[in-house]
């Protein structure tokens, strides 16, 4: 018989993945935990181009110094030359730089961290404790809630009208759309305005600063329709215009939006199957390990008023750019938030 899931410890690890997330612009997500070892989890984290996975043991309340000490020494004793990270509640200033001097990795769900891989050293710290209720708010999270939201972010004044507009910007059932809008209700994430005419968000920035920590960890992977490979590197500015059938995002639309970018990855967006014209035309093989990506557009595609017609929400381009993890990229990206996504 499997081991029996606990749920509430998987919750814990992902909220902490989630915060490490939006702490460091770094990715972070929960992963099964390594067969035969004493483990709760894992926690995949992605560093510039590096991905390496840590098992994690989670101890909600270490808060002294000697806790910490006794979880270095039991999971030194038990850990069968793997080393695990501590995931908790809590880490002050001070036990940040305990886990520094102990050699111990370790992050909470605050976002604060102390996290050694090769060469690569992130620590964070001084982040105020969180409120329980925030950090259990993940598992309200799903790909479909994360599709209505999106849709909401792109187009705020889907939020004055019927949930069928919403569930078909969203492509997703009108009871999804129910489900969803009382989630952000219930999170306070949207309310209803005093006059009654329809809701709108509490914090538009908050709320998209937490849509895209997620997005790439619960809903861009499942979106690939497939990657290829182009001999040219600059093939996508000489493809025809698709509005609402293929629109291009991550670096070629920063690129075209900002004009600081020169794409090295392509990432175009379908509502339905990759266009066999850009195929064809640009000569596309393809290859696991391609430069070129084509997903399936989570919202429904449509030109943007005052954009490119090939060009993908601003949202969403941002999005990309921030879970590539480049340096350049999010250059870019703080470029494009100030520009398109202020309030």
């Amino acid at each position: 018989m499997p081991p029996r899931v606990d749920h509430r410890i998987e919750q814990f690890v992902e909220a902490a993945a989630a915060a490490f997330s939006e702490a460091t612009g770094l990715d972070a997500r929960r992963a099964r935990a390594p067969a035969g070892g004493e483990y709760d989890a894992a926690i995949e984290f992605r560093i510039g181009t590096a991905r390496f996975k840590r098992p994690v043991l989670v101890r909600e309340n270490i808060d002294r110094f000697g806790a910490l000490s006794a979880f270095s020494a039991s999971a030194a004793q038990n850990g069968n030359g793997v080393k695990p990270a501590l995931v908790t509640r809590h880490l002050t200033p001070n036990m940040i730089g305990a886990c520094r001097e102990m050699g111990v990795d370790a992050l909470d769900l605050a976002g604060n961290a102390s996290l050694v891989e090769g060469n690569s050293v992130v620590i964070v710290s001084g982040r105020p404790r969180v409120e329980q209720s925030r950090a259990a708010r993940s598992r309200t999270w799903t790909k479909s809630t994360l599709r209505v939201t999106l849709a909401l972010l792109v187009t705020p004044s889907l939020l004055e009208r019927g949930y069928r507009e919403i569930a078909q910007s969203a492509g997703v059932s009108h009871g999804t759309v129910q489900n969803a809008m009382r989630a952000l209700v219930d999170h306070r994430d949207v309310f209803e305005r005093p006059d009654g005419s329809g809701l709108q968000f509490a914090d538009r920035d908050k709320l998209i600063d937490e849509w895209v920590t997620l997005y790439p960890r619960q809903l861009r992977e499942s979106l690939l329709l497939g990657r290829y490979r182009a001999e040219s590197s600059d093939w996508w500015r000489d493809a025809p215009d698709l509005p609402g059938v293929c629109q291009f995002g991550g670096e070629p639309a920063a690129a075209l939006l900002t004009g600081y970018l020169k794409p090295a990855t392509v990432t175009a967006y379908c509502a339905d199957a990759v266009p066999r014209e850009w195929i064809m035309r640009a000569r596309l093989r393809p290859d696991a390990a391609g430069n070129v990506e084509f997903l399936r557009a989570p919202v429904a595609l449509a030109p943007v008023e005052g954009l490119p017609p090939n060009v993908v929400a601003p949202l969403l381009v941002y999005a990309d750019l921030v879970a590539s993890g480049d340096s350049r990229n999010l250059e870019t990206a703080r470029m494009l938030r100030e520009r398109y996504l202020a309030a």
